[in-house]
């Protein structure tokens, strides 16, 4: 398997995990109850998000190259 390919499905991975993470921490899974839930929502929001610009920018990536394969 192609280096890059890797790169490109782990940085994917590593999205989704990211988000999912956040989506368990919005849940209240992975927190004390003594963490006050603002604290909770917040984190949970900037993991979802954080999650959400990677994919999107490695597609964004994605999508360029394959324009420039097919230009060449």
């Amino acid at each position: 398997m192609d280096v890059e390919k890797l790169l490109t499905y782990s940085g994917y991975a590593v999205s989704l995990f990211v988000s999912c993470v956040g989506v368990v921490f919005l849940a209240g899974f992975l927190f004390p109850p003594d963490i006050p839930p603002r604290f909770r929502i917040l984190f949970g929001v900037i993991l979802v998000l954080y999650g959400v610009y990677r994919f999107v920018t490695l597609r964004i990536k994605q999508q360029r190259k394959d324009e420039d394969q097919d230009q060449s």
